[in-house]
């Protein structure tokens, strides 16, 4: 019997604290096969450095990460930045 994928999507920890749990359930949600982890953006953005250090430490873990990203209240010079800092992450 073929499994459907899935995947978990995350908000990023506004704390050390959160960054530990957050990284034992990503952990313990890994055991069950995830094509990838997602990471919200926050409205208007308000979340993009922890979402880019949550990514960062998803990737560096060695899972799929995917980060989420909003246009609204960026600038075209701030998205180009986020993307490259992304592909230079290799994600």
């Amino acid at each position: 019997m073929n499994q459907s994928p899935i995947s978990f999507e995350f908000f990023p920890p506004q704390t050390a604290e959160g960054v530990e749990k957050l990284t034992v359930v990503r952990a313990r949600l890994a055991t069950l096969k995830p094509e990838f982890f997602s990471v919200t953006f926050g409205a208007g953005g308000s979340t993009q450095e922890r979402t880019v250090d949550t990514i960062r430490q998803i990737h560096a873990e060695g899972y799929q990460a995917a980060p989420h990203l909003s246009c609204v209240g960026s600038t075209r010079d701030n998205i180009r930045a986020m993307l490259l800092a992304y592909r230079q992450m290799g994600i």
